[in-house]
């Protein structure tokens, strides 16, 4: 391409932009990396002065002293941040800039935005903007023409007269091109068209409107986030948490923001995100967790994965009607009608007697009926307290002695009041009152509930007796929200009385028989916002088109990005397949892709062809429900596991009709194969799945489905 003579000198003032920015920030790093050594020192020198005076020293001139060592030290914690940030900038100090007129003003001015903020040391001036600064929102949400931001002063009218994007490595300018629209198709597609790292990272260079409506909408308390697959729903979901530590840093903190995560590998794959931003990374928590948290002591119970296990292998229909009964709103409307009934139609007052001291049955039911909206087993608690506490001053006022067993009678005597003597016996008692829940309780075992139970019995246990909640948090982001039930949304609201993101996919569901949908979770969460995402980014519009034959997303809208069709590989046999599945290896080693996802129904059939491919040399690692980090290279797992995770070649094994064959294997299809960025290929031998017939059809477009035998 020729440049004009204008377009030149344009390049030439922009290339001496970017050398004064990057001589600013080399400079600002040579101060604070001398504030760190000088600070290192000095608090060297300190501890040196305390430990040899420390016999001289009073108590005072101690703790004075240790109070500037601290002080030392948190400031040179706060300086080794910053210079963090500025090797970042210097990195890549900015990606776009947007020419804003401000009404009333004599012209327009340039606003450079890059992913931290950045003043001049001497003028104070700002010379990168912040992404999430308000006004960054120009370059996100507007295009050339009338505009806005608002400031902390009130709404800032304007124009926008230019936008420019900008891809700098290094701190060199690879290239740069002026765009009167959002965020332009050029650097979009050029992003998308990468190689897979092997960790999520930042997309701060390309949101897109409908993303950064989500990132920075700051007045939810509840954010319902519905987005297909490849929408970068998680990716967006960990921006607006960076929004919202930059909008709210005087309140919010990352100690005060937990993800509730799928799986710990999926929690190490997004880990390096925040950090990016240069945010903490945030606590992680799982169901397992808060599951293992609560019932440790009671009972042992079925594991999500092992749930997913079992469906996989087949699921008898009584199970699946326990299933279905506990995963919707109205079973949690049941429950909670259950619980609050039992204070009022099973407590019977009775009289209290120790040591010849008395306590009436009507003494015992006004204190008891004196607080209703504390749990049952709390109540119970506070009458047999306060009861101790006046017998046993009646017998201490008459010279008597009071025991511990004495104490011990009285709680007895009021515990015989209630019939059930913890949760997990209201919990069964539940199904037993009538005849439509009889038989929908059936433990694994005399000391083992399903999975489907674990949740109910949290919420009876949080509704009858005090728990300690998860008080310290201030935002919760609850990630794959169609795998969870209402009753673990009813858990979550008790334990976390926070502002919340909730995002996933319906589409993607693991559990037919107890998925949520975004209709479903509003229900639970009446006040919340709920937004959706229909652009995909992540697949090539062939592999969009491929999954989309599988399970059909009408909303789904697919980022135009070609490349190869996917192959649907027939083998002669099992030995035949994992040559196949070798020669598709040596494939990608050849190509210019760096990460390969070969990605099984079952944890138990990728496990075996790991062996296999091990046994044939290929290095490769394989991710189960122990692993706990996400490693780059040749990956095999489970379609579970891979949820979220994206490769640039997907190899899908074994995709016959025997395998893939009801409503939960034609999910784990889609999810395995919408992982893929850039090619698909999947292999089978005997009859493929009734769910890709379709790729055996005659087609007559030029880029599609291919079946090769």
């Amino acid at each position: 391409m020729v440049l004009t003579d204008a377009q030149t000198r344009d390049e030439e003032r922009e290339r001496r932009h970017l050398a004064e920015t990057v001589r600013l920030l080399s400079g600002e790093l040579e101060r604070l990396t001398g504030d760190i050594d000088g600070s290192a020192r000095a608090i060297e020198e300190r501890k040196r002065h305390l430990w040899d005076n420390l016999r001289d020293m009073d108590f005072a001139e101690k703790a004075n002293f240790r109070g500037e060592v601290d002080m030392s030290v948190r400031l040179a914690e706060h300086a080794v941040m910053l210079r963090g940030r500025i090797e970042r900038l210097l990195e890549s100090p900015y990606f776009g800039r947007v020419d804003f007129h401000r009404r009333g003003e004599a012209g327009a001015r340039p606003y450079y935005i890059g992913v931290h903020n950045f003043s001049d040391p001497e003028t104070q001036e700002i010379v990168i903007h912040d992404w999430r600064a308000p006004v960054s929102g120009l370059y996100y949400d507007f295009e050339s023409g009338e505009a806005f931001f608002e400031t902390p002063a009130g709404t800032t009218h304007g124009e926008i007269t230019g936008k420019r994007q900008y891809k700098i490595q290094g701190g060199r300018l690879e290239y740069m091109f002026d765009t009167s629209l959002n965020i332009g198709d050029e650097v979009l597609q050029r992003e998308l068209g990468q190689s897979a790292d092997d960790r999520m990272k930042n997309i701060v260079a390309t949101i897109q409107r409908e993303q950064n409506a989500v990132i920075r909408n700051e007045t939810a308390r509840v954010l319902i986030l519905q987005g297909v697959a490849g929408s970068g729903k998680t990716s967006i979901a960990l921006h607006r948490v960076a929004f919202l530590l930059y909008r709210f840093k005087d309140t919010l903190s990352s100690d005060n923001v937990m993800i509730l995560s799928p799986n710990r590998v999926f929690g190490d794959y997004i880990a390096d995100v925040l950090p990016e931003l240069g945010e903490e990374r945030i606590a992680e928590i799982d169901v397992d967790t808060i599951a293992g948290r609560f019932l440790a002591r009671v009972t042992g119970y079925e594991a999500f994965s092992d749930q997913v296990v079992g469906l996989l292998e087949g699921v008898e229909d009584a199970a699946a009607e326990r299933m279905r009964y506990k995963a919707t709103p109205e079973f949690v409307a049941r429950l909670e009608e259950w619980i609050t009934s039992r204070a009022y139609e099973d407590f019977t007052p009775g009289e209290i007697e120790r040591k010849h001291k008395r306590l009436s049955a009507d003494w015992v039911a006004d204190l008891f009926h004196e607080s209703p909206t504390l749990p049952v087993f709390t109540r119970l608690d506070r009458v047999a307290n306060a009861a101790v506490h006046k017998l046993k001053h009646e017998v201490l006022d008459k010279g008597g002695t009071w025991a511990a067993a004495d104490t011990a009678s009285i709680r007895k005597q009021v515990r015989a009041m209630f019939p059930y003597k913890d949760a997990f016996a209201i919990y069964r008692a539940f199904y037993t009152d009538g005849p439509a829940r009889r038989g929908l309780f059936q433990p694994l075992g005399r000391k083992k509930i399903e999975y489907a139970d674990v949740f109910p019995l949290i919420y009876t246990m949080i509704r009858t007796s005090r728990q300690e909640s998860y008080g310290h948090i201030r935002h919760l982001l609850v990630d794959e929200m169609q795998d969870y039930t209402p009753i673990q949304y009813a858990v979550l609201r008790e334990l976390f009385s926070c502002t919340m993101t909730i995002l996933g996919d319906a589409n993607q569901s693991i559990n037919p028989f107890s998925s949520s949908s975004l209709s479903r979770i509003h229900s639970i969460f009446p006040e919340a916002d709920c937004l959706e995402l229909c652009k995909s980014y992540r697949s090539t519009s062939e592999i969009t088109e491929f999954a989309q034959n599988i399970s059909r997303n009408d909303k789904l809208i697919p980022i135009e990005r070609h490349g190869p069709p996917p192959q649907v590989l027939a083998c002669a046999d099992q030995h035949d397949q994992r040559a196949r599945i070798l020669t598709l290896i040596e494939q990608h080693r050849d190509s210019d892709h760096r990460s390969l996802g070969i990605i099984g129904k079952t944890l138990a059939q990728a496990e075996t062809l790991y062996h296999a491919l091990s046994g044939a040399g290929v290095e490769l690692t394989f991710l189960d429900y122990d692993s706990t980090a996400f490693t780059g290279g040749i990956v095999i797992t489970s379609a579970h596991i891979a949820k979220g995770l994206e490769f640039d070649t997907v190899i899908v094994p074994q995709v016959d009709e025997q395998n893939y064959a009801n409503e939960m294997d034609r999910c784990m299809l889609y999810i395995a194969c919408t992982r893929a960025m850039h090619e698909l290929h999947l292999t089978h031998h005997g009859q493929p799945s009734g769910f890709l017939t379709f790729s055996t059809e005659p087609r007559s477009h030029a880029h599609d489905t291919q079946t090769v035998s």
